[in-house]
C-alpha cells in the first residue's frame, strides 16, 4: 500500500474558526473582524492498493470564491490533475472517489472525476436540506451540478473504537469510519498499512493534531459536544492501534505521513 499526500492549494483561516469561543459567539465570530492565521493546505489523498487507486477527497478548484471566514489561493496548476500528474497519475487512473465531507474545499475537485463520487449518505441528505442550500447560496459555494454523488452507508459495523464503518478493498484494509461533528454526516478513512498501522485521513474531524489532543470543537460544526466525542473516539482508537493521524489542513501531515508518527 502507498498514501500520496495531493496538495490543491492552501487557505487562510480565521483565528475564531481554529479557536473559537464557546457560547453564542463561537459562529458569530466567523462574520466579524478577526486576525488571520498563516496559510494551511488543502490536502487530498491517493491511495495505491491491490492494483486500485482510491481518492479521499478531490481538494479545491482556481474559481472558489473567498467566504467571510477563509481565503483561497488556488491555481489551475494546482488543481487535481496536475496533483496527480506529480505522482505519475491523472484522473483517468483513479477507480474510487470517497469525500470525507461535502464542504467546497474537498469536494470541488471531483469535477475532474469520472463515475461517481461516494458520500455518507446522512451527509448527503443534509447538503441537500434547505438549510444547507441557504448556506451554500449566501457563501456562493455551491455543490457541483456535473458530479454524480452516490450515497454510501455505513453498514460493516464497529472498527476498531468507531461505532459504524464500511470497506472499501475487498480485503478490508482501506476503511470508511463515522467521524461527525464538523459536519453531521463527517466521515475519515483509515488505511492499514504494511506494517499494521492504522494511517487515519480524517479530513476536517480537526484541522491540527494539536486541536484534536486538546478536544477544541472548530466554530464550523453544528453541536461542539458531537465533535469532542467524535475526538474522545480518535483518542481511544489510537490507543488501541498505532494511528498516523492525518488532518486534511495540518501543515504536519506530510512529514507525519512520512516519518510513520503515530499519536
Amino acid at each position: 500500500m502507498q498514501i500520496h499526500a495531493l496538495t490543491t492549494g492552501v487557505v487562510r483561516l480565521k483565528r475564531a474558526f481554529l479557536f473559537a469561543r464557546e457560547g453564542w459567539r463561537r459562529q458569530l465570530d466567523l462574520f466579524l473582524p478577526d486576525e488571520w492565521c498563516e496559510p494551511v493546505p488543502i490536502h487530498c489523498w491517493a491511495i495505491e492498493h491491490a492494483g486500485r487507486i482510491t481518492l479521499v477527497d478531490t481538494g479545491e478548484t482556481a474559481d472558489v470564491r473567498d467566504v467571510p471566514f477563509a481565503r483561497f489561493e488556488v491555481s489551475t496548476a494546482e488543481e487535481l490533475p496536475a496533483a496527480l500528474a506529480a505522482i505519475g497519475r491523472s484522473p483517468a487512473d483513479v477507480d474510487t472517489v470517497v469525500l470525507t465531507h461535502m464542504h467546497g474545499d474537498h469536494m470541488d475537485g471531483a469535477v475532474h472525476t469520472r463515475g461517481p463520487v461516494l458520500v455518507h449518505d446522512e451527509e448527503l441528505a443534509f447538503a441537500r436540506t434547505r438549510q444547507a442550500r441557504v448556506m451554500q447560496r449566501i457563501l456562493r459555494q455551491p455543490v457541483p451540478a456535473s458530479v454524480a454523488f452516490q450515497g454510501m452507508t455505513l453498514s460493516d459495523g464497529p472498527f476498531g473504537a468507531f461505532g459504524r464503518s464500511r470497506a472499501l478493498s475487498d480485503d478490508g484494509r482501506i476503511v470508511v469510519v463515522d467521524t461527525p461533528g464538523h459536519t453531521p454526516g463527517h466521515v475519515s478513512v483509515i488505511c492499514i498499512d504494511d506494517d499494521g498501522r492504522h494511517i487515519m485521513l480524517a479530513g476536517d474531524a480537526t484541522d491540527t493534531v494539536e486541536q484534536l489532543r486538546a478536544l477544541r470543537a472548530d466554530a464550523v460544526g453544528p453541536k461542539t459536544a458531537v465533535s469532542i466525542a467524535t475526538m474522545r473516539t480518535i483518542l481511544v482508537h489510537a490507543r488501541e492501534h498505532p494511528t498516523v493521524y492525518l488532518p486534511s489542513h495540518d501543515r504536519e501531515s506530510v512529514a507525519r505521513l512520512g516519518d510513520v508518527m503515530t499519536l
